[in-house]
């Protein structure tokens, strides 16, 4: 959005203020070509409505990552109780089959 300056009354008034007219000329001139450049209050507020809004998907995703960590460490805690619940049933199998081959020598 452009921010409309009123030039004339601003270059009066600077030369009003003392300033040499070439100089009071040049100053506005340069306010007035900031054009977009110049956030308005408008594109202010609409920013910080955008940044909420992308806070609040951010805290969203937080939220879904945090399950997520649950989820997998439970399962990742299910798969190593289930490996080690089947190598002690190994274990337990070559156990016996040690002692029956020493009873049988």
């Amino acid at each position: 959005m452009s921010v409309l300056i009123d030039t004339l009354a601003a270059q009066r008034g600077l030369v009003a203020a003392g300033i040499e007219p070439a100089q009071a000329d040049a100053i506005v001139g340069a306010f007035a070509h900031t054009g977009e450049q110049v956030a308005t209050k408008a594109d202010i507020q609409r920013l910080e409505t955008e940044i909420t809004g992308v806070k609040t998907e951010i805290a969203g995703v937080k939220t879904q990552v945090a399950v997520l960590e649950t989820k997998l460490g439970a399962k990742i805690d299910s798969k190593i109780s289930a490996a080690a619940n089947r190598l002690l049933a190994a274990l337990v199998a070559v156990g016996g089959l040690l002692y029956a081959a020493l009873r049988i020598f």
